[in-house]
């Protein structure tokens, strides 16, 4: 039999196989349909290499007649070499150039992959190090009395109270408020620390109120009292108030079911002392009292105070008044006896007696005091009032030195001091 072979380029060639010689086949079951003849099963090598295209192409077919298995040659020796590939020349070159274009883009992908991989690491890495290099803020927090008084930090202005800024750790000057409002704070920042500070600052009076309006102490001998001025609760005794109005006020002192009631006339610029000895009303209309002294003295009456020389008078109930007149630091104490008449006003003037004073100067000194020239040091036993001077000592090489000194009438006061010391 002989089979014909089409490659890729038509038919390439015509193999002749011979049939090995008969073999006894013992008989067996007809297979397939009834009265089928008996067939034998042919292994046969395979003919053509290992072309895809060979293989699909090849069909054999084994004839019907008794000697067909004679008609196949031999299949150790073909009559004809038959190809082993049905490739084309010429491919080879065109499956190579697609390889290296597609290793080629392969390993430019890699490499963008890559580079991608390196900027974000070294990014993550960037920001970690800023992360861990930036220290963490602290807070301040400001509070005052009186809001509204503006900060400034290191000099810049941050804001008004109240305030709570964030600031890198540090010490820092802090400013709160301005003229008589200002306080001055060194604060101290630590990472992550909160630091407050709570000021008292009183509230400044504009410049024309000082002038406009009056003032009112009020001193009961029971004290916590509640006081009312013109129907409105303003405290509890001792208690000062410095927003009044001038003119006549109403005063209402109570404590449990009891009340006093008082009218006080205030006048601008003036300190008003009103004092309530008892909770019974008085039976006659009060007076005042007027105390004058060179230095500020307190007055007392039966051991309780009842206001000082601050005050321009003082309300008392009509009739006799012992009233002692203090000041604990020159050591001075005098009791005066005063009649209050209703409606009037008892005038009391203290004159303090004179102490001594003995100054000296190392080498020496020309001496003022209060503004006055003395004389040149030494100077023993030197009169002048009692209560608190001013000393100016001038030398004509070494310059000035100002000193105070206090007089009092338990010992003569001494001062000295060494110019060649600064």
């Amino acid at each position: 039999m002989q089979l014909k072979h089409r490659g890729p380029q038509g038919l390439r060639g015509v193999s002749t196989l011979t049939a090995p010689p008969p073999v006894d086949v013992p008989p067996c079951a007809p297979i397939g349909r009834k009265g089928s003849k008996p067939v034998a099963v042919l292994r046969v090598s395979r003919l053509w290499g290992p072309s895809p295209r060979a293989a699909s192409a090849t069909a054999v077919r084994l004839a019907s007649d008794p000697d067909g298995l004679d008609a196949f040659g031999s299949e150790t020796n073909p009559s004809t070499p038959l190809p082993q590939s049905d490739s084309v020349p010429g491919s080879a070159p065109q499956r190579d150039g697609r390889a290296g274009s597609s290793q080629f883009a392969s390993g430019v992908k890699w490499l963008v992959l890559f580079l991608v991989i390196a900027a974000l690491a070294g990014t993550a890495t960037w920001q970690y190090r800023r992360w861990v290099g930036t220290p963490t803020p602290g807070s301040l927090s400001i509070e005052t009395t009186t809001p509204g008084l503006e900060v400034t930090v290191a000099g810049a202005a941050v804001g008004r109270t109240p305030l709570t800024m964030s600031l890198a750790p540090g010490s820092y000057r802090v400013q709160v408020g301005t003229a008589g409002q200002q306080r001055d704070l060194d604060v101290t920042i630590a990472a992550g620390a909160t630091v407050q500070h709570f000021l008292d600052v009183p509230a400044l009076l504009p410049a024309t109120a000082s002038v406009s309006l009056g003032s009112l102490q009020v001193q009961t001998d029971v004290p916590a009292m509640a006081v009312l001025v013109d129907g409105v609760e303003r405290g509890r005794s001792p208690l000062t108030i410095t927003d009044l109005t001038p003119g006549d006020h109403q005063v209402l002192v109570r404590a449990d079911q009891r009340s006093v009631r008082r009218t006080v006339s205030v006048k601008a610029g003036e300190t008003l002392s009103l004092v309530i000895s008892s909770i019974a009303p008085a039976a006659a209309s009060p007076g005042w009292l007027a105390v004058s002294a060179p230095v500020v003295m307190q007055l007392r009456e039966n051991g309780q105070l009842i206001g000082t020389t601050e005050a321009q008078k003082f309300m008392l109930a009509a009739g006799v008044h012992e009233i002692e007149i203090v000041n604990e630091a020159i050591g001075f104490k005098v009791s005066r006896r005063i009649t209050v008449e209703p409606g009037k006003v008892a005038p009391i003037a203290v004159e303090l007696p004179q102490g001594t004073l003995s100054i000296n100067a190392s080498p020496w000194a020309e001496v003022w005091l209060d503004g006055e020239r003395v004389g040149e040091t030494p100077i023993a036993n030197l009169n002048t009032r009692l209560g608190q001077h001013e000393v100016l000592f001038r030398h004509p090489q070494l310059g000035e030195r100002r000193e105070t000194v206090l007089v009092t009438m338990r010992q003569p006061a001494r001062l000295g001091v060494d110019l060649r010391r600064q």
